[in-house]
Parts: structure tokens; C-alpha cells; sequence
């Protein structure tokens, strides 16, 4: 392998691909569901896999809870040299609940190896967290396997930060980022939970849209009513919500909230160009999900999920919703409400502006009960920085080809953490796919990707060394 900094890591990588599938298996065999309190011990158990893991590796291991959530390992290289370039890799060993179980080929924490149902992926191993994020952070680990078994020294420092929280919202995070940011300063964050344009392109997603989420609920009448004896003299909850809801957009599509767009950066045109010349179509996209087009008026659709924000319902409720008809006027309706915000958008002024627009909308006497879920910054970072150079060649040593340059519709809260937080910028380089069935049954991870994000990241530790 002449293209690569270290050949001898990459042979070792290659001689070692059944232990490292067996050790992954190992992984992937662990419950870590965060968000459910009776799987507390496999969370617990997950943990320490990841940090027997790291200390095999000659890391020196920590193990924290913090702020009573569940435990973070920290790791950092015990060889580790003050003139060295110091990396800080993330991710997490927690995952989604499993349900429903029924519609899993396999059992959901008993990982299978068989042909993949994503066309040109080779085999597969399925298992809840195949993907999201065990298998990616997998990679990462057995890149610095790859150093260990070849007696090749890091070429960077390295710290380890795997949390157990990020599918419950990484709910005491921030604030050990805060305590521990000392320990935690590195020069560029890496993160590995993202996903390639396709199984044979690696992908740099250099942007993220935050996200702002509300539970609005509406209440009339102290209680529901007979719609007989009722309907038409007093004001109806869920037929004003729907009112005050459809005026959230004008007829191009637009978020209707006033002062909501001063802040969206304009399109680059050589983004635009960029990402016009990618190997997409509407009909591939949204057409292989039953949808047809549709947005802002004057974007195509991956200017819509990567650089404008959206406001999407998700998810109305109130009144009578059983099998069959009860004639009610509810007492009250609800929905669910999110806003994705691209780069240079904030998200508390987005959450204002919102509260604010609810609270000038007539409603008839009606009351309001606003619950914020959450907020989370975008994340936008230079695409001609050294770091992003040192991935791109990473990417095209190993893999052969060059890797797309995308932002992604999507949030990651920790990035914009990293950034206000440590000070530090990150590469998102991930070996997933869409179409991995990630939160679904049957999330599945082609093998040959986990052996290529493995050998890449080894790649990249030796191109980020060059500084």
C-alpha cells in the first residue's frame, strides 16, 4: 500500500479482520438501551466493555458519572508526547430501544452475520447499535488496534470520550464538558456516527443543523364536552391549534415567523454547484420513501436539508382519538413542534422568536402551555482547514477515491458543544449508510464498510501527525 503513512498498520488491520468482526460481536451483545431504567446494569456493562477495551489498548481509562446520568469513559494514550498533535475522538456506547422485537429477522442483541439487505454491501452484521454508534465507534478502536499489533507507536496524541447518553439527549454532557474541559483539550475532535454518500464513498460532513423543539398544548374548557350541546358557542382547541399551526408557513413554503430568515447565511455558489453535481435525484430520495418533493420555493431538495432551516409537526394530539366516533370537544389540543436551523442561526433567538409569534396569535380565549424540549446550535466549519485536507487524503489513500465534502439536515448537540465549549472544530467522518435501518429493526453494518472506516481512521491519524 504505497498511499498509505503506515503500511505496516494497514497489514495488521487486514490480517486482523476476523478478530476485529469478533470483537465487535462482543460489543454489539451488550443491551445499552439509555433510555429505559431497566436496562441500567447493561448500560453499566457497556461501559466497561468500552474501558477494557481502551486499557488492552495501553490507554490510561477513567470511568465517570456524572451529574447522576450514566457513565462517560474517558481514555487517552499512555505514551502520549507533548510535541505531538493531540486528537479527541467521540462517540457513544449507548442505544436505542429495540422494539418491536417481532419485526427483527434475528434477535436484536444476538448479532448476525449474513448477506446484507442493501444492494452492493456484501455481508452484514445485524444487531440494535450495528451502526449507530457501537460499529462506528468500532472503527476507531480497532484503528488503534491496528497500531498496537503492528508495534507501530501513534503517530497523535489521542483521548477517548464514549459517553452513554446520547440516544436519551446527552442529558448531563455539557456540563462535564464544562468540568472536565482540561482533560478533554485536543486540537480537532473526531466523530464517527454519520453516514457515506454511498458504501463506496467515505463522506466529510462539514455541517449540521441545530434544532429547537416545542410541546405546545392548547387548552379551552375545563373538561371535554358533548359537541352536541356544545359545538359552535365556544372556542374548540384543536380547531384553533390547526389554525394558528397552518399559518406557520406562506404559500412558497416559507416560515411565516417574522425576523425568522435575518439570520440564514445565503447559498455559496460553488456549494451550490457542488452539491448539484452529486449523483442525486428527488425521485431516489423521497420517492423511495412514498413522498414526493416539496419545500421552500426557489431550492432543490439537498439545498433544503443541508442549508435552509425547516418547521415540521411532528405529531398532533388532543380529544378523542380511539377506534370508531365519541362527539367531544376536547379540553385541550397538543402538538409537537421542531425547527432545524442551519449555519449562523441560533438556537435560543429561533426559540423566542417562536414563543413570541404563538403568543400574538388569537386564539380565542384559549390558553397556552409551551414546554421546550430542547436546543441545539448548527455547526458549520471551514472546508479549506488542514484538518479536513488531512481526511480528504486519508480517504483517497484508503479507499481510493475521494470523499464527498456534504453538510447533513441532521443534529449532533455535542458537536456545537465542542466548539463553544473546548474551542475545538470537528471532522464527522462516518461509514454508515441511510440505509442501514439505524432506530429501525433489523440496523445492520456492512462489514466491509467497518474494515474500511477501521483502516481509514488509522490513515487519518497518520495524516493529521503532518500538522
Amino acid at each position: 500500500m504505497p498511499d498509505a503513512k503506515h503500511p505496516a498498520v494497514q497489514q495488521a488491520l487486514e490480517e486482523a479482520r476476523d478478530a476485529a468482526v469478533a470483537r465487535l460481536v462482543s460489543f454489539l451483545s451488550i443491551p445499552s438501551v439509555s433510555t429505559d431504567p431497566a436496562y441500567g446494569v447493561e448500560v453499566r456493562r457497556g461501559a466497561a466493555w468500552v474501558a477494557q477495551r481502551l486499557e488492552a489498548l495501553g490507554f490510561d481509562t477513567e470511568t465517570v458519572s456524572s451529574g447522576g446520568g450514566h457513565p462517560v469513559v474517558l481514555g487517552r494514550n499512555a505514551e502520549a508526547g507533548a510535541e505531538k498533535p493531540t486528537v479527541l475522538f467521540y462517540g457513544h456506547y449507548d442505544v436505542q430501544p429495540p422494539d418491536p422485537l417481532e419485526l427483527w429477522t434475528s434477535p436484536p442483541f444476538e448479532p448476525a452475520v449474513r448477506p446484507s439487505q442493501t444492494a452492493g454491501d456484501g455481508d452484514a452484521v445485524y444487531a440494535r447499535g450495528a451502526s449507530d454508534d457501537k460499529g462506528q465507534v468500532a472503527c476507531f478502536l480497532e484503528a488503534l488496534q491496528g497500531f498496537r499489533d503492528a508495534g507501530v507507536p501513534l503517530p497523535v496524541n489521542v483521548k477517548v470520550l464514549i459517553e452513554g447518553e446520547e440516544e436519551c439527549g446527552s442529558r448531563t454532557l455539557p456540563a462535564f464538558l464544562q468540568e472536565r474541559g482540561k482533560d478533554l483539550s485536543a486540537d480537532v475532535a473526531v466523530v464517527s456516527d454519520t453516514a457515506m454518500w454511498d458504501a463506496r464513498t467515505p463522506t466529510l460532513t462539514y455541517g449540521l443543523r441545530g434544532l429547537v423543539y416545542f410541546d405546545l398544548k392548547l387548552h379551552g374548557p375545563d373538561r371535554d364536552l358533548h359537541s352536541g350541546v356544545y359545538g359552535g358557542t365556544l372556542a374548540n382547541p384543536a380547531t384553533v391549534l390547526a389554525r394558528v399551526l397552518g399559518k406557520l408557513f406562506d404559500e412558497d413554503r416559507r416560515i411565516a415567523i417574522p425576523g425568522f430568515y435575518d439570520n440564514v447565511a445565503p447559498l455559496d455558489p460553488a456549494e451550490r454547484e457542488e452539491w448539484a453535481a452529486l449523483p442525486f435525484t428527488d425521485e431516489g430520495f423521497v420517492g423511495a420513501v412514498g413522498g414526493t418533493a416539496s419545500g421552500e420555493a426557489g431550492f432543490s431538495t439537498l439545498e433544503r436539508r443541508w442549508a435552509r432551516p425547516a418547521c415540521d409537526v411532528n405529531g398532533l394530539y388532543g380529544g378523542y382519538m380511539g377506534e370508531g366516533a365519541k362527539t367531544v370537544l376536547p379540553s385541550f389540543a397538543g402538538a409537537k413542534v421542531s425547527f432545524r436551523i442551519p449555519g449562523n442561526m441560533e438556537a435560543r433567538r429561533v426559540a423566542a422568536l417562536f414563543t413570541e409569534w404563538l403568543e400574538q396569535q388569537e386564539v380565542d380565549g384559549c390558553r397556552w402551555d409551551l414546554e421546550n424540549h430542547g436546543e441545539a446550535d448548527p455547526v458549520l466549519v471551514r472546508r479549506d482547514s488542514a484538518e479536513i485536507a488531512a481526511a480528504v487524503a486519508a480517504c483517497e489513500a484508503i479507499a481510493g477515491v475521494r470523499p464527498a465534502l456534504v453538510r447533513s439536515g441532521a443534529t449532533i448537540p455535542v458537536i456545537a458543544d465542542f466548539k463553544e465549549t473546548l474551542g475545538m472544530d470537528t471532522l464527522l467522518l462516518g461509514f454508515g449508510l441511510n440505509a442501514d435501518d439505524i432506530h429501525s429493526p433489523d440496523e445492520h453494518f456492512g462489514l466491509d464498510r467497518f474494515h474500511l472506516g477501521a483502516r481509514v481512521h488509522a490513515e487519518l491519524l497518520g495524516r493529521l501527525a503532518e500538522g
